[in-house]
This record gives structure tokens, C-alpha cells and sequence, in this order.
């Protein structure tokens, strides 16, 4: 029983190790997102580029959509998309399908402005990731896939409850 116990034990302890670490990554990136925010407007928020990120990529959406991408209400993404289209970043249009609605798009300014924070940021990435093994880079996007599947199924499972 004693084997037991300590593999329970080593076990909790590598479980809390990477919460650590998690909880590190967190507070980087926490960090980064608002000096990326900062970089493409001075004004930005860290939701409002979360959500100029979500159209850039998903350009031409409803509010309703980018508050359930977001897991948000629509209150809060109304506030959001007149602070971006104030700034220049986005543009409203009404919905050809819904004369109620309008479509969100990003702006040429607000695409260049991303496009070149995104292009900085993923240099940095490929900076540090150059330095590794191959091997270790490999072992790093298969972890990370494992998880994310992990996370996905759960997120799936909290939203047929609902």
C-alpha cells in the first residue's frame, strides 16, 4: 500500500507542479494580450482585441455570434464593437439576411494594425521555439493537442447541460 501511496503522492505533486506552471502562463500571457491591445490601439481593451482577433479571422459576423464565440452576453460585445469601431477597427453593416441585424467587420486600418502585432508576435514564438529540439517541439504540440482534446470534451459536456 505504501507504493500506492507514493505514487499518489508524486502523482498530486506533478499535478500541482503544472497547475503552477499553468497559473504562470496564465499571468504572462495575461501580460502580453494587453500589450498587444496597447500596441494596435493605445484605447484597446484585451476583449476588445480577443474580439478584433475572432473577426479578423471570422471576418463579417453578428453581434449575437461574437457574444456566443466569447462566451459573453450581448451587452457587453455592443459595448465592445462601438469601442472598436470608434477607434477605426471595425465597421458596421446591416445584415443583407436580417434587416434587424448588422455584421461586424474588421476595417483595412484594424486588419493592418493586427496583422502586424500577430506577425511580431509570431516571430517571437519562432524564436524561442527555434532554440529547441525538434523532438521536444513534436512532444510539446502532441501534449498540448491531448489536452486541448481533453478541454474541448468537457466544454462539451458543461454545454448539453445547460
Amino acid at each position: 500500500m505504501t507504493g500506492e501511496s507514493s505514487d499518489t503522492s508524486a502523482l498530486e505533486e506533478a499535478i500541482g507542479e503544472v497547475e503552477q506552471e499553468f497559473g504562470s502562463m496564465y499571468t504572462h500571457m495575461r501580460h502580453v494580450l494587453m500589450r498587444r491591445a496597447e500596441a494596435v490601439h493605445p484605447e484597446l481593451t484585451v476583449f476588445g482585441f480577443k474580439a478584433l482577433r475572432m473577426l479578423s479571422h471570422e471576418d463579417g459576423l453578428q453581434q449575437g455570434i461574437i457574444a456566443e464565440r466569447l462566451f459573453t452576453d450581448k451587452g457587453v460585445v455592443s459595448r465592445v464593437v462601438r469601442q472598436l469601431e470608434s477607434l477605426g477597427l471595425v465597421r458596421r453593416d446591416p445584415d443583407p439576411t436580417d434587416g434587424r441585424a448588422q455584421i461586424v467587420s474588421v476595417t483595412d486600418e484594424g486588419r493592418d494594425r493586427l496583422d502586424q502585432v500577430v506577425s511580431d508576435d509570431r516571430s517571437m514564438l519562432r524564436a524561442r521555439l527555434s532554440t529547441w529540439e525538434l523532438d521536444d517541439i513534436r512532444r510539446l504540440r502532441t501534449l498540448l493537442a491531448k489536452l486541448n482534446e481533453v478541454t474541448d470534451e468537457r466544454e462539451h459536456e458543461l454545454r448539453q447541460r445547460c
